[in-house]
């Protein structure tokens, strides 16, 4: 009974060694995407804020010619 087991110890090995790799494999590519998904937060808050200063301009510009037609 003992070889039938033995005759598969080599399949359980493998398996075994691909289930880890699988697990590493998937964290560190989690890890790298939420690192990815972080970075550019920061520039697209800065690039908003100039946006938001031209939409306050574009009103106080326009103003000046309302007050004409007036």
């Amino acid at each position: 009974m003992s070889s039938t087991q033995n005759d598969n110890q080599p399949v359980v090995w493998v398996v075994l060694v691909a289930v880890i790799v699988l697990a590493v494999g998937l964290a560190i590519g989690f890890g790298i995407a939420k690192s990815k998904k972080a970075a550019p937060a920061a520039p697209v808050a800065a690039a908003a804020a100039p946006a938001e200063a031209t939409s306050d301009a574009a009103p106080a510009a326009s103003e000046p010619a309302h007050a004409e037609h007036k």
